[in-house]
């Protein structure tokens, strides 16, 4: 260490986690000198079986990054270091402001009594200051369409094992043209990923709420909102977080609602709030049957929710974690954020495995698509095309939530058109489902999630309120 590399130690100390008295964060401030350009904090704990302990620091600016490892075992080291023109995976560069900062340890959950070592480092480590890239990259294009893309993903700044240009250059390996990357808590990865961007890639600035009651995207964002959600009598809760993302034009969608512990148990949700829901997930396997029955239930309910499909992908050439096997597909008005944030809002949307869909809905000489509304006057008449059907599937139009009807079709690349008029006009909605049909199936069943190709969004039907 040179002359011009100092370090010092601010704070060690020494703590412990078990599973009674549940504690979901623990605290610990302590004060940052002047001269300070260099600050590293390491969380160092030792974990046996299941003790989720996440690491985030905060200045007197505010936040400035998490680090979590939650998949390892043996000894478990975060660490956080930033200073002004660079950070590690997980911070947020900048300068560091003297005076009282904060390490928050996030007891996610721990079946087990564990000790843990915190750490504060403070230096004057010189990093050569580099000059700003110059912003020139085309962040999509222009342009209406319908585009394929991933809701869901991760990076190696939270628990993904790829850098953002590796996760951007699988997305378009893979037939993407717009990409979501959620990294649990922090934002640090927005740059790289941004500047991934093409007019070939859309980049949507998300980030994931990990909460200890469940995850949720929120899309769209300009700046980091605040994910943490589970201080006991806070006002800063759920429905706070919700709406502080819709202030920022955003949109708040809630993830794998039945993953067992991982699923969604914030029952306070007022449901208004929620814009997106994912219907499919590609991890979760069965309880996708859950999550499009209880989809149907917040549509019956009256909820604008669109329904969309996540990979949840932490490694994006790997197994079911691999980008491109299960895609959203958005009707926006260009392929840029601002049109696919249009489209997921106005629920011109569908999930595929593969199969492109047209959807409308005719009654009294109008129009409608996929989350539009129908005026009802007559009988209605619903026009389904389905293309690039690479297995005999079966198709579901389900009315209000449950069975309508359904109809075969032979595997074809080229587009099957078919019609179909209910004379029983009510008010509520209609959705599209297909599945892959085994040669030998009989005349029930047929709706297995395992055999997905496709689920649309609704269009509704009962006219203007």
């Amino acid at each position: 260490m040179t002359a011009t590399q100092q370090q010092t130690t601010v704070t060690e100390l020494r703590g412990q986690v078990s599973p009674l008295p549940r504690v979901h964060y623990l605290h610990h401030e302590f004060e940052v000198p002047d001269g300070t350009t260099r600050l590293s904090v390491t969380l160092r704990f030792h974990k046996l079986r299941r003790c989720q302990l996440f690491l985030s620091v905060f200045g007197p600016g505010g936040y400035r990054g998490t680090r979590m490892n939650p998949g390892a075992v043996g000894d478990i080291v975060l660490e956080l270091s930033f200073g002004e023109g660079f950070a590690s995976l997980g911070a947020l560069p900048g300068s560091i402001e003297s005076g009282i900062w904060r390490a928050q340890i996030d007891v996610e959950n721990t079946d087990e009594t564990a000790d843990y070592l915190l750490t504060v480092e403070a230096g004057t480590a010189e990093h050569p200051a580099e000059a700003p890239a110059a912003n020139t990259v085309t962040n999509g294009r222009p342009g209406a369409g319908w585009y394929r893309g991933e809701l869901h993903s991760h990076t190696h700044h939270s628990d993904g094992k790829a850098s953002a240009a590796a996760v951007a250059g699988a997305a378009r390996q893979y037939g993407l043209d717009f990409l979501a990357l959620t990294d649990h808590f922090t934002t640090s990865s927005w740059p790289e990923i941004t500047a991934q961007a093409g007019p070939d890639l859309a980049i949507i600035q998300s980030l994931e709420l990990t909460g200890h009651r469940g995850h949720a995207n929120m899309h769209g964002l300009s700046e980091w909102v605040n994910p943490f959600v589970d201080e006991p009598g806070s006002v800063w809760d759920i429905n706070a977080v919700a709406r502080a993302v819709r202030v920022q034009g955003g949109l708040f969608g809630v993830n794998h609602a039945f993953s067992n512990s991982l699923g969604w148990r914030y029952h306070e949700l007022d449901w208004s709030l929620c814009d997106v829901f994912e219907i499919y997930h590609h991890l979760e396997g069965p309880n996708n049957a859950a999550q499009l029955s209880f989809w149907d239930g917040l549509l019956r309910a009256g909820h604008r929710v669109t329904g969309v499909a996540g990979t949840d992908s932490h490694d994006p050439h790997a197994g079911r974690h691999r980008l491109g096997q299960v895609f959203t597909v958005l009707g926006a008005d260009s392929l840029t954020p601002g049109g696919l944030l249009g489209a997921l809002r106005a629920g011109r949307a569908y999930v595929s495995l593969g199969p492109e869909l047209s959807f409308t809905a005719e009654a009294g000489g109008k129009v409608a698509g996929m989350g539009e509304e129908l005026p009802l006057s007559g009988p209605v008449r619903l026009h389904i095309g389905l293309s690039g059907l690479a297995f005999p599937a079966r198709v579901f139009v389900m009315k209000n939530g449950l069975y309508h009807t359904h109809l075969d079709l032979p595997a074809s690349s080229d587009e099957a058109r078919v019609e179909i008029e209910d004379a029983d006009s009510i008010p509520g909605y209609y959705r599209v489902e297909a599945y892959a049909r085994p040669a030998q199936s009989d005349s029930s069943g047929g709706r297995e999630w395992q055999n997905t190709l496709l689920l649309s969004n609704p269009i509704y039907t009962g006219g203007p309120k």
